[in-house]
């Protein structure tokens, strides 16, 4: 079965460990401590008997996001938290977590200069309220926290396992996945097919990759001309009737190699927007098979 689209946790997903005994959970829940007690100190200039539990709390989630972060990121088992030097590991954890925190900055500036909003304005403003994280981020006591106003809606979206600087920076990656395919069109047939898909699309929360997705995918199954951007309605039977031959599980796969042509085709060679488009194309067998009459609203077509 194709998974929901995820390529960080798929790409620094550490391999399976053994089970931890009683002994080394309770090691580790020790060196964590003292970690806390260390960071109390640099939070309160020496005073931790002022820190509330709400605030501990915070800053031990802030710990071990960190941590496991630098685990992640570097392919090393959890195991690692008990046979490293735990404050020096920590340091170096803190020091990666700055350095992603400039990368995504960077990856912010080129969305902010290559993303086509189309006049959508719950996407405007998501691109705005993505730059506050960058003032608002407390990388050193506060690093799983996401201080950002974030209300434009991902083709995908993000698993709620990712935080922090993470979750910025896996958002503004798919956010580019999208912009590359919607971005290849012709704007005017892209704001023509926006505007059948849902007339008022610049003042609702919808996503506009989505039905350039589908269109693309429609058309790709029917051998190309995918920047066309329109389908008729007996083209939509015909992919309506192609699909009811076969199973379910050879028309997803039929589908997703739809997206994969229709990538190729369009110069899009980034691995991870051909997955995504398949996914996305995946996700719509569903509304096709569900009436003789779904590919009018998978397809936008009137």
């Amino acid at each position: 079965m194709t998974q929901t689209f995820d390529p960080t946790l798929t790409l620094y997903e550490p391999a399976a460990e053994p089970l931890w005994t009683e002994e080394e959970s309770a090691e580790l829940e020790l060196r964590l401590y003292r970690l806390l007690q260390s960071q109390f100190c640099s939070q309160t200039q020496g005073d931790s008997a002022s820190v509330r539990m709400e605030e501990a709390a915070e800053l031990m989630e802030s710990i071990r996001y960190t941590l496991d972060l630098y685990l992640r990121l570097h392919g090393w088992p959890r195991r690692a938290l008990l046979t490293q030097n735990l404050p020096v590991l920590f340091r170096a954890a803190q020091e990666l977590l700055l350095t992603q925190v400039e990368e995504t900055r960077q990856l912010y500036q080129r969305a902010r200069l290559m993303v086509k909003p189309f006049g959508n304005q719950s996407l405007m403003d998501t691109l705005n309220g993505i730059g506050r994280f960058f003032s608002g981020y407390n990388a050193r006591f506060r690093a799983q926290q996401i201080p950002a106003d974030i209300d434009y809606q991902l083709c995908h979206p993000i698993p709620d396992a990712i935080q922090g600087v993470q979750y910025i920076r896996e958002y503004l990656s798919r956010l580019l996945i999208e912009n590359q395919l919607v971005t290849r069109m012709n704007p005017e047939r892209v704001r023509a097919l926006l505007s059948r898909a849902c007339p008022d699309y610049r003042d609702l929360l919808v996503n506009l990759y989505e039905p350039v997705a589908a269109c693309t995918v429609g058309l790709s199954l029917l051998g190309g001309g995918e920047t066309l951007l329109e389908l008729l309605p007996e083209q939509g039977i015909q992919i309506t009737h192609m699909l009811s031959l076969i199973t379910p599980e050879e028309a997803k796969a039929t589908l997703r190699a739809a997206a994969e042509a229709a990538c190729g085709r369009l110069e899009l060679n980034q691995p991870m927007a051909s997955r995504y488009l398949a996914d996305a194309a995946e996700a719509l067998y569903p509304r096709l098979s569900s009436s003789e009459t779904g590919f009018y609203g998978v397809f936008s077509i009137r």
